[in-house]
């Protein structure tokens, strides 16, 4: 009784094969707040060259 309790017990502890899992890319996962389309980057690119631009004329 007690070793199928423990059998039943490190089954449901037991790490899946490694063979088994899903593979991935590798890359991390971010979240949506992090990522950004290439197209928000250009134009955040491009504020901060205006930003700066401004700011030199200013000074």
């Amino acid at each position: 009784m007690v070793r199928g309790l423990i059998a039943r017990l490190r089954e449901w502890v037991a790490v899946e094969d490694a063979e088994e899992r899903i593979e991935g890319s590798g890359d991390a996962i971010t979240s949506p707040q992090h990522r950004r389309s290439p197209e928000a980057e250009r134009e955040l690119d491009r504020l901060e060259e205006l930003s700066d631009e401004h700011q030199r004329d200013d000074s």
